[in-house]
C-alpha cells in the first residue's frame, strides 16, 4: 500500500508541475494576452511576440525536463537505489563508505541527466535570444568546477549524516542542526571563497558610480567597504546586482552587464539590495528554510523508519531508505511552496518599499524595473496560479503597480 502512495505523490507532483507549465503558456501568449498598461510605455509588440516565443521554447525544454526527471526518479525507485545498495555492499563494509558510493552515484546520474538540457538552454535557447555569451570552453571549466566544489561541500556532510544515521534511528533533530550550521556556514564562504572560482570580481572604477553609492550607503548608515563588479558578461547579457555575506564578508556586487544603466538607477537597485539587508530578509529567510526543512527531517524520519522495519523496497541500509523517504517526503513538501514563495514576494515589496524611500522617489526604481523586464524577456503576463506556485518575486507588473501607488 505504501509503495502505491509513494509513485501516487511523486506522479502527482509531476502532473501539477506539467499542468501548470501548460496553463502558464496558453494564458501568457494567447491572442487575448496584452502588454500591461504600466509597460506599454516600454515594451513594444515586437519586444512582447519576442518574449512569448522565448517563454515557449524555455516551457519545452521544461516540459521534457519534468518528464525525464519522472521517469528517473522512478527508476531510482524501482531499479536504481536496490541495484546501489547491492553494488556499494559488495565494495566495501564500512556503512560510510557504502553511503558515498550510493550518493555518488546517484549524484553522477542525476548530472549527466541533467547536462543536455543545460547545453540546450545555454547553446540553443539563451544563444537564439542573445542572452549566452558563454563558450564551450568555459561551460565546460563550470561544469567541472561545479563537480569539485560539489565533492568538496557535500563529501564532509554526507559523512556526517551517514554517522548520525548509524547512531541515532530518531536522527532529524541532529540532521537538521548539522543542515543549519551548513548554510549558515555556507553564506559566510560563498562570498569569499566560492562565487571567485566561477567569476572575476574587480573593484567599482568608476569613482563617480563609486561616489554616489558611496553616499548612499551614508545615507542608509550601511557598512559595505566592498562594492565589486563581477564579469558576468562572459555568461550572459542578463543583468542583476547584489549584496551579500555577513560582517567581514559582506560585499555590494553589480553585474558589469548593469552599468549602462543611468546613476539613478542603478542607485535604486543597490537601494533594493540595501532594503533586504535592512529588512533582515536573508536570516529570516535562513529562519524559514531552518524550520521548513526541521519539519521535513522530522517527516523523513518517520517514513525512514517506516521503509526500514517494514522492508518496503526489499532495502536494508540506512542510506537507502533515507533517499526514498527524502524523496517522497520531497514530493509532499512541494505543494506548501506556495507559503514560502508568499513570503519572499512580501520581502521584495519591501525591499521595494525602502529602495523608493531612500531615494525619495520610486521614480528609478520604476524605470529600472522597465527596462530590466524589456531587456530579459521576462513574462508580463504570468497565469495566477503559476505565479503563485512558482514565483519568489512579485510579477513585474505588480511591482510597477505598488510603486506607483507611493509616487501617488
Amino acid at each position: 500500500m505504501f509503495k502505491l502512495i509513494f509513485v501516487v505523490i511523486v506522479l502527482l507532483e509531476s502532473i501539477w508541475e506539467m499542468v501548470l507549465l501548460l496553463l502558464n503558456v496558453k494564458y501568457s501568449t494567447s491572442k487575448d494576452a496584452k502588454v500591461p498598461e504600466v509597460l506599454k510605455d516600454k515594451i513594444s509588440g515586437e519586444d512582447f511576440e519576442k518574449s512569448k516565443t522565448y517563454l515557449k521554447d524555455k516551457a519545452k525544454l521544461e516540459s521534457v525536463s519534468i518528464l525525464v526527471k519522472l521517469f528517473l526518479t522512478l527508476f531510482f525507485i524501482f531499479v536504481g537505489f536496490p541495484y546501489f545498495e547491492k553494488f556499494a555492499i559488495t565494495i566495501s563494509n564500512s556503512t560510510i563508505i557504502q553511503g558515498l558510493i550510493f550518493f555518488g552515484i546517484y549524484g553522477l546520474i542525476s548530472f549527466l541527466v541533467n547536462l543536455p538540457f543545460k547545453i540546450y538552454s545555454t547553446f540553443v535557447i539563451e544563444e537564439k535570444y542573445g542572452f549566452n555569451t558563454m563558450n564551450g570552453k568555459t561551460f565546460l571549466i563550470d561544469s567541472i568546477k561545479n563537480i569539485i566544489v560539489s565533492i568538496i561541500l557535500f563529501t564532509p556532510l554526507i559523512i556526517l549524516l551517514l554517522w548520525i544515521l548509524g547512531i541515532d534511528q530518531n536522527w532529524w533533530w541532529k540532521v537538521s542542526l548539522g543542515y543549519i550550521v551548513f548554510q549558515i556556514v555556507l553564506t559566510f564562504i560563498y562570498p569569499i571563497f566560492i562565487a571567485p572560482m566561477f567569476n572575476k570580481f574587480t573593484p567599482l572604477k568608476d569613482e563617480k558610480l563609486k561616489d554616489e553609492i558611496s553616499k548612499l550607503l551614508k545615507k542608509a548608515d550601511f557598512d559595505v567597504s566592498n562594492i565589486y563588479v563581477m564579469d558576468a558578461s562572459r555568461r550572459t547579457k542578463k543583468q542583476n546586482a547584489y549584496l551579500t555575506g555577513f560582517g567581514k564578508s559582506k560585499r555590494l556586487v553589480l553585474y558589469d552587464t548593469i552599468l549602462n544603466y543611468s546613476t539613478e538607477e542603478i542607485l535604486s537597485i543597490v537601494a533594493h539590495e540595501l532594503g533586504h539587508s535592512r529588512k533582515k530578509h536573508i536570516p529570516k529567510l535562513l529562519v524559514i528554510i531552518s524550520v521548513v526543512y526541521t519539519f521535513m527531517f522530522y517527516l523523513i524520519n518517520l517514513v525512514y523508519n517506516y521503509i526500514l522495519n517494514n522492508n518496503v523496497f526489499e532495502i536494508k541500509m540506512p542510506y537507502s531508505a533515507f533517499m526514498y523517504s527524502f524523496i517522497f517526503i520531497s514530493s509532499v513538501i512541494f505543494f506548501a511552496m506556495p507559503i514560502i514563495n508568499f513570503l519572499q514576494r512580501k520581502f521584495e515589496f519591501e525591499a521595494d518599499n525602502y529602495s523608493a524611500k531612500l531615494l525619495g522617489t520610486p521614480e528609478y526604481m520604476i524605470s529600472s524595473l522597465k527596462k530590466l523586464v524589456k531587456e530579459n524577456l521576462s513574462n508580463v503576463n504570468p497565469y495566477p496560479l503559476y505565479k503563485i506556485w512558482h514565483y519568489n518575486h512579485p510579477s513585474p507588473e505588480e511591482r510597477i503597480n505598488y510603486l506607483l501607488k507611493m509616487k501617488k
